[in-house]
């Protein structure tokens, strides 16, 4: 089985070889900031608290909900991709759209050795991406933003944003 560059390895039980499929892995959280620059081919460095939790290859596609890109490893994309299979696309024209421009609009890239993440141009310019940009942790994922979008977005949330998200979602702070 290929683990990836990095060495990713499965939780395994006893001695027994198991097919990857049946592999569980151990959930990847990413949290904090992380100010970086957009090379002039597309790329984002990684930096090496975030290179170490990556898988090999990673999917990077548009927010649904805010001007940024959703960036995912191979395990959590895997997880989404599951979900979203289980949607009736042959019965619900709203779920077949969802899933096409989802997918459709995604795209995969590798991680090379220096931990750089080629972006396509058509998902830079979505986002608006200029050179500097900030990698966002958000749980399972990475966000993507244009550093001057990322300031103007958390200027517009008031902190009542917090209270409102703990009490709305019976989240026990």
């Amino acid at each position: 089985m290929n683990w990836g560059k990095w060495g990713k390895k499965p939780c395994v039980l006893g001695n027994s070889e198991l097919s990857e499929r049946q592999v569980t892995y151990i959930m990847v959280n990413f949290v904090d900031e992380y100010p970086r620059q957009l090379d002039e081919r597309g790329r984002i460095i990684l930096p090496a608290k975030v290179r170490e939790k990556m898988s090999e290859t990673v999917y990077v596609t548009r927010s649904m909900s805010d001007k940024c890109l959703l960036l995912f490893t191979q395990e959590e994309w895997d997880k989404l991709a599951e979900k979203i299979n289980r949607l009736p696309t042959a019965t619900d024209r709203n779920a077949a759209a969802f899933a096409r421009l989802f997918f459709g609009k995604a795209s995969s890239a590798d991680v090379d050795k220096q931990g750089r993440v080629p972006i396509s141009k058509r998902l830079v310019e979505y986002a608006g991406l200029k050179k500097d940009v900030v990698l966002v942790g958000a749980n399972t994922r990475l966000e993507i933003w244009d550093s001057e979008e990322w300031e103007r977005y958390q200027t517009q949330l008031s902190d009542d944003v917090m209270m409102e998200g703990i009490l709305k979602y019976d989240l026990n702070i």
